[in-house]
């Protein structure tokens, strides 16, 4: 009965706080960890205690392999060199000045190593979530910095809680070889489930069955990469992107939306709670604090997050400005350019969230000796403020940087769907005296057929030509038609002139008709 009572209010919580982020413009993890803050304080909920491991088994996979198969496998490519300095090398450096920063606070050398490593990676939903007005090639970067640097992070996690909880303490090259070897054996390990489940769905034609293999892919691939002691934060998220790439091919349509749709909700319910589970443990957090005053750790928090933007933001600044200085002696001539506006934006673009949470939370309660962490309390609480004043000051103010560097939206992302869908209607129109002839169908079918086509092609045409306020005219008036044939079948309905079935059978047609005006919704 406790553990049902804790789903309800976890997902209360997080159906109360994102409808009042979206309403009053505050960052909903913000609010979350605040209700959770709340929730802490209540006795049925001040008592609840996370088991460290069970958190990155159930929270991670889900949210990591919703995202990558999100991504825009282009501009991954296109930027590979610049994701890998961010996913890596700005993780080490990360870690390396939160862990100084602690340490001049008289935190324990092994705990503050454990503190960066929490600290050093961005998340991937926060950012895909806050800074989703950003042009697509930035916010892919982003996006994809974010996945990958949550494996390079966890690793070297992996290895500074190993410091943490054991008296051994394995040089620089022992560090390195466990880091390469980790690495290595995620993505041999995604490439195998992802090459695997890939060939099964070329068989299966089930939206059950398929909804359930896609459910089993994250956490398959995260359990085998960690049977070989691999990271499985790099294998759930190598296996997300085969699936992406490979989805188009294998994967049909029924079965696609409801994958989708499950990933979706869930990911929402699971980023949400995590966020609120987050904020419940810090009032015994603060209360557990044995190492240092209240106060003390308070003033960490202030003085790590300025160091954590910093890093970031000093690090794009030369990032930007060496690619610029090779550009330009390729180039032979010096063109003015506000680089250095747009590695402000890639900067201040550096949210923390669900993976850091996890990973404080998974920090083990007890040594190999059998004593107690003793701070454990200070990286969940640290962890969780500093989260809370980047969402604030980075999150609210995202907006105002990116206006002052003068970065728009995504035009050609627009052009290039109108373009793929003209395309796509011409190759079907083109296809259909052929598929025709193969299926054996003649006559009025055909010819229905054909001009339906036809009609959407002249559609995508014209609408090349009209301004985009006759465009949102023409939806709204379609989406109005819409709503009528909506009312007049649940009018059917509920005369009981047509059964329910009915009904959902032509529901599903209108909505298919709706989601072709609309798009998929914000990440379309």
């Amino acid at each position: 009965m406790e553990v049902l009572v804790l789903i309800v209010v976890l997902g209360g919580t997080v159906l109360v706080g994102t409808t009042l982020g979206g309403r009053y413009r505050v960052a909903p993890p913000v609010l979350l960890i605040a209700f959770g803050v709340l929730l802490g304080l209540v006795p049925p909920l001040s008592e609840v205690t996370l088991e460290p491991d069970l958190v990155l088994l159930i929270f991670l996979p889900a949210i990591l392999y919703r995202e990558s198969l999100t991504i825009s496998l282009r501009e991954i490519r296109a930027n590979l060199p610049v994701i890998g300095l961010l996913a890596v090398v700005l993780v080490v450096l990360t870690m390396v000045t939160v862990s100084l920063t602690a340490q001049a606070f008289g935190v324990n050398p092994a705990a503050a190593w454990v503190l960066g490593a929490v600290l050093a990676p961005t998340d991937a939903a926060a950012v895909t979530g806050l800074a989703k007005r950003l042009p697509r090639k930035l916010l892919t970067t982003l996006h994809a910095e974010s996945l990958i640097n949550d494996g390079s992070a966890l690793v070297i996690f992996a290895v500074t809680v190993g410091l943490l909880t054991h008296s051994d303490k394995p040089g620089v090259l022992g560090i390195g070889e466990e880091f390469v070897g980790a690495g290595v054996g995620g993505v041999v390990a995604g490439l195998l489930v992802g090459a695997v489940v890939v060939l099964i769905r070329k068989r299966l034609d089930d939206p059950l069955r398929e909804g359930a293999l896609s459910v089993l892919t994250p956490f398959g691939a995260f359990l085998l990469a960690d049977s070989v002691h691999a990271s499985g934060v790099l294998a759930v998220v190598v296996a997300g992107l085969v699936l992406a790439y490979a989805g188009p091919r294998v994967i049909r349509a029924r079965s696609r939306v409801l994958a989708y749709a499950f990933w979706d909700l869930s990911t929402f319910l699971i980023n949400g709670g995590l966020f609120v589970l987050l904020g419940t443990q810090i009032p015994r957090a603060v209360r557990s604090i044995s190492s240092t005053s209240p106060g003390r750790a308070l003033a960490i928090v202030l003085v790590v997050t300025p160091v954590v933007v910093a890093t970031r933001l000093l690090f794009v600044y030369l990032t930007t400005e060496s690619a610029r200085l090779r550009r330009r002696r390729m180039l032979d001539q010096d063109q003015p350019t506000s680089g250095w506006r747009v590695g402000t934006v890639a900067g201040w673009s550096g949210f923390r969230g669900a993976v850091s949470l996890a990973a404080a939370l998974a920090v083990p309660t007890m040594t190999a000796a059998g004593t107690p962490v003793a701070e454990r309390d200070l990286i969940i609480f640290v962890t969780a403020l500093v989260i809370v004043l980047i969402m604030l000051v980075q999150g609210t103010t995202l907006p105002l940087v990116v206006r002052w560097a003068g970065l728009t939206g995504d035009p050609e992302r627009v052009d290039e769907t109108r373009q793929a869908r003209q395309r796509a209607t011409q190759a079907g129109l083109d296809a259909l005296p052929r598929v025709a002839a193969e299926v054996g169908v003649e006559g009025e079918t055909v010819r229905r057929l054909q001009a339906e086509y036809q009609r959407h092609l002249e559609d995508f045409n014209e609408s090349g030509g009209r301004t985009a306020e006759e465009r949102r005219l023409d939806r709204r008036l379609r989406l109005g038609v819409l709503a009528h044939k909506r009312r007049e079948l649940t009018r059917l309905r509920d005369n009981r002139e047509i059964d329910d079935l009915v009904l959902q059978e032509l529901q599903a047609a209108l909505d298919n008709e709706e989601i072709r005006l609309l798009g998929r919704g914000p990440n379309d």
